[in-house]
């Protein structure tokens, strides 16, 4: 953002703020009568003030006259309390209101982003986006339009009794008010463009931070905390420079407009004064006067307020649109089936990320309904990258992935990923317990139903040494626990989902053979008349499948079943003898 963009260009990018507000059109409407009301009542009494000193040089002017005007005056000052109080349950409420649809329409819209989305967006950079930014939107639309009709009907209300009262002193008093003017709109686009740096930031802070604490196992073991500590003391210096140079910026705001007004207060005490002693205007009218020009005090500088507000809302709202107007390539189809049975097939499909690279490059195969599938190959030659494609993670680039003789385009994403369960190499758990993350797939699952997913996974002996068992709380990602209890337990997560598709991409990996044979014999009862997908680089993991394939840089170079393979004597069988052979050396 330029330092030159004026305050309009911040008015525009509010805009996409409109259909928010419309929702609570009626709130926000209720709100701006609110103010109204209780600025009429405040802008009415120093009339009555001023009648009332004026009554009192008066001879003919009684105690109950007196008694009267000091009435009027407690109950437009009461009328006036109440209304603003209506005014912030309206206009506030609503403004919280927003934020909570800003919120949910930030998670909805990276819920519909693809995979790649992720790739290029760090965790602590989206978590900046939803703490700082929906803040800043949320106090514009709340506060400041608050403090605008408020500055907008006092002026209107306050300036009508004056110019009543004497013409040419009131357009006097307005004199500085081009001054105000001019200061506010520059020093409002340095605050939009600094705060928006600041912003940006923050973002490296927060990633930064969500980093180390993710990874603080690495870098306890390579030593590296103080280099880590050290680095995080640089952004924060960093971060503080910037905050002082936008606060050095929004500090010019307040001094300035309260010098400017006090030339008011200079003008009102010389011409004013003059009046008087010509008898052209009334001690109770010039009292009026100062009253209102303290009446208009907060107002004015509320401009500059309500101006720096205006250019964060508008910097925060421009970095929200991003995300929350990101199209996504992932559309939801319309195909709702009741049940989907399982067959697969793959018709020439290529896959591209950044349509120069072909992860996979014309993969052609089937899986009958019931049928399991292995894959093997080398890192790097698109084995995730087919089970990716299967609940849509990523979308083709050429062919067509088929489910039950239908596109996986067309069906709801919801149907499509609600019948397929993916046990991930790298697993996440939650920090909730080991029965909770278990559950998470099938929240209505019964004990019995997760303690018999756990058994196939080869998990209640690990549970059984922990302190609280199956309600053990596992830490955040899972720190808790070992990596391969991390990958049992997802896999009893999968296998407790009851999926009609169940993928297991390099699950066990992290497990020993023994453990492995274990699982891989228990999960024969989950595999059975249910379609299953099995990735590893062990051999002894797909053996069981009933037809295996062989990828390399992206396509099928072999398949059959596991003595099928074995009989070609091709990269298959050279895998499995140098497998065979690592075996028996340990």
């Amino acid at each position: 953002m330029s330092d030159s963009k004026p305050v309009t260009g911040a008015l525009s990018e509010l805009r996409r703020l409109l259909p928010y507000v419309r929702r609570y059109k009626g709130r926000t409407a209720l709100g701006l009568v609110f103010i109204t009301l209780s600025n009429i009542c405040s802008t009415t009494v120093p009339h009555v003030v001023g009648t009332t000193i004026d009554a009192l040089k008066e001879s003919g002017t009684t105690q109950s006259d007196i008694g009267w005007l000091i009435a009027q005056i407690l109950l437009l000052t009461i009328g006036s309390g109440t209304f603003m109080f209506a005014t912030r349950r309206t206009i506030i409420v609503m403004s919280r209101l927003v934020e909570e649809d800003l919120r949910n329409d930030f998670v909805n819209a990276l819920k519909i982003q693809p995979a790649r989305f992720f790739h290029d967006r760090s965790t602590g950079s989206l978590l900046a986006h939803f703490s700082n930014d929906i803040g800043s939107v949320r106090e514009f639309i709340g506060p400041a339009i608050m403090y605008t009709a408020n500055t907008i009907t006092t002026f209107a209300f306050a300036l009508s009794w004056m110019i009543n009262l004497n013409g040419w002193l009131s357009i006097a008093i307005l004199i500085p008010v081009p001054l105000v003017s001019t200061l506010t709109y520059r020093l409002g686009r340095r605050i939009h463009a600094n705060y928006r740096i600041v912003q940006e930031h923050y973002e490296h802070i927060t990633t930064h931070a969500q980093e180390t604490a993710s990874g603080i196992r690495v870098v306890r073991a390579y030593a590296r905390g103080d280099d880590e500590a050290e680095r995080f003391d640089d952004l924060s210096r960093e971060y503080y420079r910037k905050n002082m140079r936008l606060a050095r910026i929004q500090s010019l705001m307040m001094p300035g407009m309260t010098v400017l007004f006090n030339l008011s207060y200079v003008i009102v005490i010389g011409v004013g004064g003059w009046l008087v002693v010509q008898n052209d205007l009334t001690v109770g009218e010039l009292t009026q006067f100062f009253i209102y020009l303290n009446q208009l005090l907060w107002p004015i500088a509320a401009i500059g307020w309500v101006t720096s507000m205006i250019q964060r809302g508008a910097a925060s709202i421009g970095r929200l649109g991003v995300i929350i107007d990101a199209p996504s390539t992932i559309v939801s189809g319309t195909l709702a089936p009741s049940d989907i049975g399982g067959g697969i097939e793959f018709r020439n499909v290529t896959l591209s990320y950044d349509g120069s690279r072909r992860v996979l490059d014309g993969v052609s195969f089937n899986v009958a309904p019931g049928q399991s599938l292995g894959i093997v190959g080398s890192v790097g030659s698109g084995k995730s990258s087919i089970v990716g494609l299967l609940p849509r993670l990523y979308d083709v680039t050429d062919g067509s992935v088929i489910i039950d003789g239908h596109d996986v385009r067309d069906y709801s994403l919801s149907d499509l990923r609600s019948a397929i369960a993916m046990v991930p190499q790298e697993s996440f758990l939650f920090s909730e317990t080991i029965r909770e993350n278990i559950r998470f797939g099938r929240p209505d699952a019964t004990d019995e139903q997760v303690d018999q997913a756990a058994r196939i996974a080869q998990l209640p002996t690990d549970i059984a040494t922990l302190p609280g068992g199956f309600d053990t709380v596992v830490g955040e990602r899972g720190v808790t626990l070992s990596g391969g209890q991390k990958q049992r337990t997802s896999l009893a997560r999968a296998i407790v989902s009851d999926p009609r598709i169940l993928i297991l991409d390099d699950a066990l990996s992290a497990v020993d053979a023994n453990t492995e044979d274990r699982i891989m014999s228990g999960l024969e009862s989950v595999m059975a008349g249910r379609t299953t997908i099995v990735i590893s680089h062990r051999i002894s993991t797909v053996q069981r499948c009933t037809t295996i394939i062989v990828l390399h840089d992206g396509r099928i170079v072999e398949r059959g079943s596991h003595g099928e393979l074995l009989q070609r004597r091709g990269l298959y069988f050279d895998m499995y003898e140098r497998q065979q052979l690592e075996q028996q050396l340990t």
